[in-house]
């Protein structure tokens, strides 16, 4: 398979990698094979935000999150553009969640910005 050349660099928050392998542990309690196809939906996404090529949507008006929704999942992964070359990526969070619950857990994520 030929790999693509990714056009921004990934940048995870430490919580991002937490509801990760929550959610793996949770697909893989009820059926390895589901937390396997987690995965790999979760790498497609990734991939898709490093190379440009994932079609992502603005979380909500002034706002500058935005978020790509796995194939087979509710899961989203939120994140943020940091410049031109970095994508920072907030958290993994099942779209079932109320909205206002998923815009207070990403507000207390938002990476600092350097000067303040």
């Amino acid at each position: 398979m030929k790999r693509m050349a990714s056009r921004y660099k990934l940048v995870h928050h430490p919580a991002a990698a937490d509801d990760y392998r929550a959610s793996v542990d949770f697909f893989a309690k009820i059926d390895p094979d589901l937390a396997e196809l987690f995965k790999e939906d979760f790498k497609v996404a990734l991939r898709g935000i490093a190379t440009g090529r994932a079609s992502s949507h603005v979380y909500a008006a002034a706002y500058t999150i935005r978020w790509v929704k796995l194939r087979r999942f509710s899961h989203k992964v939120f994140f943020e553009p940091e410049g031109d070359e970095t994508r920072f990526v907030l958290g993994i969070v099942s779209g079932r969640r109320h909205p206002v619950r998923i815009r207070l857990m990403l507000g207390q994520r938002k990476k600092p910005r350097s000067g303040s």
